[in-house]
């Protein structure tokens, strides 16, 4: 018999006991005591069921309520709006131990009573995240499959596994994937009998194949481009193999020999390209101190095929270099030039195998 706390008004004389009896549907329950349930529940309460045609009581109201701040359900009132009925929708309400009360108004009298007291248990976690198989990105041959990880304990849980629906023989905790698809797994926690669900798209991702070119070649500034030209994946790209970016273009001042990494954000292997950037020095101070002696450019290529022919402000020819590594040390016939401005050509072959010119000038300093 529960106990009720009673309320009157002044004029009041008299309140007549109500007997409640509980009724859980779904939930086998036969004393006060607790309600044990799943996160996430959705479960049925009543009281007075044997009243009035289910109905609770002839001219009373039931107010219901979870006692807790942390309750974050919903409170649904059943067909017809029966008061001593109601569903909970327990929802996102989080794992704990909840107090759901009743009170029953009828003729100006109040009946409090503290109905059930429901704990609520933690379903199994996981978050399996979506995957992806690499392949090949020629022949879209899948290179290895790729592993599926509940990281949960098989002592403590029961695991069912599903590809689009279909039932697979996998009962571990992880399995691995070899082909596309929606891979879904049951989870049961052996202990509380709570059940949770996850699942994890399985797509295709590849390397890249990728060229890489260097525009405005001798510039002070220059742009390192990638181009990708075969591949699935989805790609991020780095000059320095630290900093990544989604452009795939680089503007760079300083010359040298770059690594270009092409990274697959899903995971598939990395593609390394080298992009040479080249620039010619603006001055030279042939002094014999041991810096800056010879006028050269450096970082030139045997595919370029150089031929560098250097002339004074006149147009006359003062030396001609078609060896990579041979600079200019300042002198014609023997003689040092005085210090002036001083012309150069360069004719070489680029990067798409085409003959091309470059024409500047630089100081020579005394």
């Amino acid at each position: 018999m529960m106990r009720r706390v009673f309320k009157s008004r002044p004029n009041d004389s008299f309140c007549p006991k109500i007997v409640f009896v509980l009724f859980l549907v779904f939930v086998s329950f036969s004393s006060w005591g607790q309600q044990i349930i799943c996160f996430g529940s959705v479960n049925h309460y009543g009281v007075d069921r044997s009243e009035n045609l289910g109905l609770g009581t002839v001219g009373s109201v039931y107010n219901w309520i979870v006692k807790d701040s942390r309750f974050v359900g919903k409170i649904l009132k059943p067909y017809k709006d029966r008061t001593n009925e109601i569903t909970i929708e327990w929802g996102d309400t989080p794992p704990g131990d909840y107090l759901l009360e009743v009170s029953e108004e009828n003729n100006y009298c109040t009946s409090l009573s503290q109905i059930l007291l429901i704990k609520v248990l933690p379903l199994p976690f996981t978050n399996l995240g979506d995957q992806y198989l690499c392949v090949d990105p020629i022949t879209n041959q899948v290179l290895k499959p790729t592993l599926i990880d509940t990281k949960l304990s098989k002592a403590l849980y029961q695991f069912k596994w599903k590809c689009d629906g279909v039932t697979l023989p996998d009962i571990g905790s992880r399995i691995m994937a070899g082909k596309t698809g929606t891979y879904t797994v049951e989870v049961t926690d052996q202990l509380t009998g709570c059940v949770a669900n996850d699942k994890s798209v399985v797509g295709k991702s590849s390397s890249a194949i990728a060229s890489v070119k260097v525009k405005n070649i001798f510039f002070d500034i220059q742009e390192i481009i990638i181009s990708v030209t075969n591949g699935i994946g989805n790609y991020e790209f780095s000059i320095d193999g630290t900093t990544f970016q989604d452009n795939p273009s680089f503007s760079v001042s300083k010359s040298g020999v770059y690594q270009v990494t092409i990274r697959d954000k899903n995971g598939c292997n990395q593609v390394y390209l080298t992009a040479h950037v080249i620039k010619y020095p603006k001055f030279f101070t042939p002094n014999n101190d041991g810096f800056n002696d010879v006028w050269m450019i450096e970082d030139l290529l045997p595919s370029m095929k150089p031929k560098i022919s250097i002339f004074d402000r006149y147009g006359k020819l003062l030396r001609s270099i078609d060896t990579i590594g041979e600079g200019w040390d300042g002198e014609y016939n023997g003689i040092a030039v005085p210090a002036d401005d001083y012309w150069f050509l360069i004719e070489y072959t680029n990067s798409d195998g085409n003959s091309d010119l470059f024409r500047a000038h630089f100081a020579l300093k005394r």
